[in-house]
């Protein structure tokens, strides 16, 4: 008890000075650990040197713990129509230009259907917005979206355009942006380009590494695979293992085959691999459905 009052009396005071926080003053958060607050920016100066290790530390515990929370779902998360998570496959969902909303299969099927039955004119499943007749005519969508509404995902759409026609300057301004904006896969994409350089952009490892953990952070599988293999070229196989089985709970089967490796190789424990293949299975059934079928 008494170290419990001892610790929640240093978070009420300034950790350099002592004095505690009253109506005329305000303490701010260190914000890096959270732990520790001070009166002012010379207090939290002066007290530096002394708090230094152990800020970092509790940064770095921190921020392994969000890197290594298993997200809910795939960074595509759910189908806006059925509702049920969609799959990492992308052959079985599309995005719908006029209003950025990725579609399964499924629900855009039975739309279709819907519409032929009904005589009715082709529309989105969800906006109800007629669908564009060509490719140019979405396109033209897709920009006046992005440039409208700022939406994360038509402004990656663009710069996914950009990159495959080669004018990499811009799909990476694109990227950069969505990214920014809280796009996973413009995340995804800007390591890409860091690792490769294409059209001249400057390779850069560091970079890459920081859009490689935030692509896996919001639920990226193939970006929380490669994680586990960066870690495992560093030698830290525990932490290599933890990535490959939240990408195998997300359905990846190449994490899963990765796991499986080294599960045999006595790698990987018999209880977390064993909780890894329900994982995966959850994960691939749930985005099942007779309709999607």
């Amino acid at each position: 008890m008494g170290t419990t009052n001892f610790e929640e009396d240093k978070v009420m005071s300034c950790a350099a000075c002592g004095i505690a926080e009253d109506d005329d003053i305000e303490l701010k958060t260190c914000t890096a650990c959270k732990s520790v607050r001070y009166c002012s920016v010379t207090c939290q100066k002066e007290h530096r040197s002394k708090h230094k290790r152990a800020c970092k530390k509790r940064a770095a515990e921190l921020r392994d713990e969000i890197l290594f929370k298993q997200p809910e779902s795939s960074h595509l998360g759910d189908c806006p129509i059925c509702c049920l998570p969609l799959p990492i496959d992308h052959t079985k969902s599309n995005m719908m230009p006029c209003c950025s909303k990725i579609i399964c299969a499924g629900c855009e099927y039975a739309n279709f259907v819907r519409e032929q039955e009904a005589g009715l004119k082709h529309t989105c499943p969800f906006c109800r917005h007629p669908m564009a007749k060509s490719e140019e005519e979405a396109n033209r969508t897709n920009v006046k979206r992005a440039e409208s509404s700022n939406d994360p995902a038509a402004i990656h759409r663009m710069g996914a355009r950009c990159y495959n026609e080669g004018d990499y300057e811009s799909a990476f301004e694109y990227f950069y942006k969505a990214a920014g904006l809280g796009s996973v896969t413009g995340h995804y994409m800007l390591l890409t380009m860091y690792r490769n350089g294409p059209g001249g952009i400057k390779k850069d490892k560091k970079k890459e590494l920081y859009h490689l953990v935030e692509a896996s952070i919001g639920g990226h599988p193939t970006a929380r695979n490669n994680l586990g293999c960066v870690e495992e070229e560093n030698g830290r196989l525990d932490r290599a293992a933890k990535h490959w089985i939240i990408a195998t709970k997300l359905g990846d089967d190449i994490a899963l085959s990765s796991l499986g490796v080294r599960y045999t190789r006595g790698l990987v424990e018999k209880d977390d691999y064993a909780s890894a293949l329900r994982g995966h299975q959850a994960a691939v059934d749930a985005t099942e459905s007779p309709q999607r079928d």
